[in-house]
């Protein structure tokens, strides 16, 4: 009988190759259970938030899980939030501080996302990092995914931890580059997709990359949401695939009703790039904070982690439950959530486990 088992399968115990990125553990753990790899973003969250969310996932699945950092090598050595704060001009912050009085936003309200990970925005700073990458380390989950590249160092201290290093690459220089590394698993990684993203085509990327660097295993991203896009990647040669997007619709995922109806109701045309959340390229559903940076007369966004640290709105809508300040100011058109292209093919909600098993069974269907 015709099946989705790859080498991927056999390097991590699991029963189909297909990755779930997301940021809620409800999803993390119902794709785990179901047979794939749920994998869950923590970049941004103290360590103690990420300790919590470990050791809840520990409870509710037996099964091989992920987490995924950001580890952008760009960012400084060392600084302090004061520090980061001192080097963004002043034509950016004055941008800002007009929307701020525009929408009403109170002069003392700091977006979620810019407080996790000691407020160094995103990615932190190299020192940062090292302390994630430790932390990572004393919670051993099956894989790390480093969504913006790995490191020589930290993929030294997986290892002696016994824990896969998957890298996510948008060419295939920085593919090679990765693969010289020691990283385990390269997700080629399409511009379609959702999120921090590339130039370069899904069906160009994968096969390039896959004969880039073998025998390491490639899994395709970026426009995959159905077993039709995870029977074209293996097509391609890839090992498996890394989904994002469609997760956002799961039962399981706490996102608002209207968050979910923006995914399911956008096209690809809303899937827009934009560097204005954290300085680089980004592809998330298009809104007024995205137009608002698109008039002549915004200023150049900064680069990594400075962007991300003077915003008066989340990155996404979700950002953090607990602070609902844009809501209670009617502001939800002006905040978004990351989405990739493939938001044109999705139409209605589903569980984590029904969403899985509908891509397995119809990418059967297709290979057979």
């Amino acid at each position: 009988m015709l099946s989705l088992h790859t080498k991927i399968c056999d390097m991590l115990g699991i029963e189909y190759p297909i990755f779930a990125f997301n940021h809620c553990r409800d999803v993390t753990t119902a794709v785990s259970n179901a047979g794939g790899v749920g994998v869950l973003g923590v970049s941004g969250m103290s360590f103690d938030d990420k300790s919590v969310e470990v050791e809840w996932l520990r409870k509710n699945t037996d099964n091989p899980f992920g987490l995924d950092l950001l580890l952008p090598q760009a960012n400084p050595d060392m600084a302090t939030h004061e520090d980061l704060m001192s080097k963004i001009p002043r034509e950016n912050m004055e941008y800002m501080a007009t929307l701020r009085k525009e929408l009403g936003i109170p002069d003392d309200y700091v977006p979620p996302f810019r407080l996790g990970g000691l407020g160094l925005g995103i990615g932190g700073t190299i020192a940062s990092q090292e302390k994630e990458e430790d932390a990572i380390c004393h919670y051993k989950p099956a894989v790390l995914a480093c969504a913006l590249g790995a490191n020589a160092v930290i993929v030294e201290k997986c290892h002696k931890a016994e824990i896969k290093v998957l890298s996510l690459a948008g060419t295939v220089r920085h593919a090679i580059r990765q693969a010289k590394m020691g990283v385990d698993i390269i997700v080629a990684v399409g511009t379609e997709a959702g999120g921090h993203t590339g130039r370069i085509g899904t069906m160009v990327l994968v096969p390039a990359v896959v004969d880039a660097v073998k025998p390491i295993p490639v899994l395709a991203a970026g426009g995959i949401a159905d077993g039709r896009g995870v029977a074209a990647a293996l097509a391609l040669g890839a090992a498996g695939v890394w989904t994002g997007t469609i997760w956002l619709t799961a039962h399981e995922n706490p996102v608002e009703d209207y968050v979910k109806d923006w995914v399911l109701h956008a096209t690809e045309e809303d899937a827009v790039i934009t560097r204005a959340y954290t300085g680089k390229t980004g592809r998330v559903l298009r809104n007024k904070f995205t137009e608002y940076w698109e008039k002549p007369s915004a200023p150049k966004p900064l680069p990594a982690p400075y962007q991300s640290l003077y915003l008066p709105l989340p990155f996404s809508a979700f950002s953090d439950e607990d602070d609902r300040t844009w809501e209670k100011l009617g502001l939800q058109d002006w905040v978004s959530t990351p989405a990739g292209q493939v938001v044109a093919l999705l139409k209605q909600r589903k569980s984590a486990r029904t969403i899985l098993h509908d891509m397995v069974a119809q990418a059967i269907e297709v290979l057979g």
